[in-house]
């Protein structure tokens, strides 16, 4: 009965891996379709997001049931995190508006990480299946639009969005890292899956999924400058030897230009309309409703503008306390919990200046958010013998 109650909960955790990356994914369908990319139909993105709400309402009964068992923890960084919400949540609440979304946030922060770092506790495997569940999906990419590379245009994965694929390139980077931290995973194949991941990523033109792996990277191989050099040389040389195959200006032009980023995107007159009403009510915001007012469809593509201009400068430095909170508790734990857990978590929050990561509750970025504090959850406590775990 333990074994198969083992096995039941590790199959749940490997499918929200599996569909997670489908969810919320195909908002730039009409750009796909105009450019010939071949992507999975929308109908994926809705089925993936009905099994994923079901997997996280299995995991959070399973967590509130084994939260009761006596010596079963919540991290400090979880922990911090869940304050994180649950701050924006109390805004929310008398504002009388958006509160459903941030009790969805706090619950969900409360309740999966921890029971995602018990079940890696029993059953550290799923490292194993996840890693070649990403060389899945990176081969899958390659033979539905890896002719969008050799055609010179913007490469949308094995998803009806480009950007979503960055931000999941990033997670994947990090899941490999952490198994060939488990001994899981070779690294021959730790180095393979890294080039694809680097590669497909840059002609994805996601500037926030390029930059989010260079810097994962970089985390990771800080102690250890060969490492660096040969990823930098390697990844060099590749772009060296594609130039004269294939047309990179595109992608060449998209990475430096990001002076004119956010006016091309139109994200630029977005983001002068909040200041401008920030300017009027700076200290305890405009409510959550300013943004969608505002933009008309509730994403300002910079989370903090998003913060300040909703719950204002008060409210907005509490919250990222909390976060800043989390990072240092975690880093604290940096004789157990790998360097590159908060390092996602700091990348994480870069990326933010470009998105709303933060509060899609509904997207695949904040799911990944949830592996990673399981993960933190699991590595926090690892060396604590004092502990009762969970399926007695």
């Amino acid at each position: 009965m333990k074994e198969k109650k083992n096995k039941w909960l590790s199959s749940t955790v490997v499918l929200l891996f599996l569909v997670t990356p489908f969810v919320m994914s195909f908002d730039s369908s009409e750009v796909a379709e105009l450019l010939s990319a071949r992507i999975l139909p929308p109908i994926v993105g809705d089925i993936a997001s009905v099994i994923r709400w079901l997997l996280l309402l299995v995991l959070t009964l399973a967590s509130i049931t084994f939260l009761s068992y006596r010596g079963s923890k919540i991290s400090a960084p979880v922990f911090f995190m869940v304050l994180f919400y649950f701050a924006q949540f109390l805004y929310a609440m008398f504002d009388g508006n958006d509160y459903f979304r941030f009790f969805l946030l706090t619950i969900l922060c409360l309740f999966i990480p921890p029971i995602i770092g018990e079940i890696f506790k029993k059953d550290r495997q799923i490292l194993s299946y996840f890693s070649w569940i990403i060389l899945f999906f990176l081969l899958l990419s390659l033979f539905l639009n890896g002719s969008l590379i050799l055609s010179g245009l913007r490469f949308f994965g094995f998803l009806g969005n480009p950007n979503t694929y960055g931000i999941s390139c990033v997670f994947w980077l990090l899941v490999l890292f952490l198994a060939e931290r488990e001994k899981l995973i070779g690294t021959k194949l730790l180095y393979l899956l890294a080039t694809l991941i680097v590669t497909t990523v840059f002609f994805s033109g996601s500037r926030n999924g390029s930059f989010g792996v260079l810097l994962l990277l970089l985390i990771h191989f800080i102690t250890d400058l060969k490492k660096i050099l040969f990823f930098t040389i390697l990844f060099c040389t590749l772009l060296f030897i594609l130039q004269f195959f294939l047309d990179i200006n595109f992608f060449l032009d998209r990475f430096s230009n990001l002076s004119g980023a956010a006016e091309d995107s139109g994200r630029q007159s977005i983001w002068d309309n909040a200041s401008f009403m920030i300017s009027q009510n700076p200290w305890w915001g405009n409510g959550m409703e300013a943004t969608l007012q505002i933009t008309g469809s509730g994403n300002m593509h910079n989370v903090y503008l998003r913060f300040i201009l909703n719950m204002g400068v008060i409210f907005t430095v509490f919250v990222f306390l909390m976060y800043l909170m989390m990072l240092i508790s975690t880093v604290a734990k940096r004789n157990t919990v790998p360097l590159i857990l908060p390092g996602y978590l700091l990348i994480y929050a870069l990326m933010n200046l470009g998105e709303d990561f933060f509060v899609g509750v509904g997207s695949a970025a904040f799911v990944y958010m949830l592996f990673v504090f399981g993960f933190i959850n699991y590595y926090y406590f690892k060396d604590d013998t004092r502990r009762q775990f969970i399926y007695k």
